[in-house]
């Protein structure tokens, strides 16, 4: 079971929200390129990794999910603070 599981409904279609992820992803990616070493697609789920973390991020036409692995005891005493930004970030792209 992840550490952190989170979703989102969206009326942004497939290839939308798709998008909107993969900005999302990309930014992470260039603001925190010591904790995002790798992000990869296949098909219409992304997998990231990095220094403490391993995450899939779904999209589906109505619904954005995200399952985040936490590495390391530094990692779990961080998930408050990690839900929260993730949070945070997919309501920006993703508002109800």
């Amino acid at each position: 079971m992840a550490d952190i599981s989170l979703s989102r409904k969206h009326p942004f279609g497939l290839d939308g929200a798709k998008g909107k992820l993969e900005t999302l992803l990309n930014g992470f990616k260039e603001r925190k390129p010591d904790l995002v070493s790798d992000v990869t697609w296949s098909g219409n789920v992304a997998t990231a990794s990095g220094k403490m973390f391993k995450a899939a991020f779904s999209v589906s036409e109505s619904e954005v999910g995200v399952e985040i692995d936490l590495i390391g005891f530094a990692a779990k005493m961080a998930k408050g603070m990690v839900r929260e930004q993730i949070s945070k970030q997919l309501d920006r792209e993703f508002p109800a």
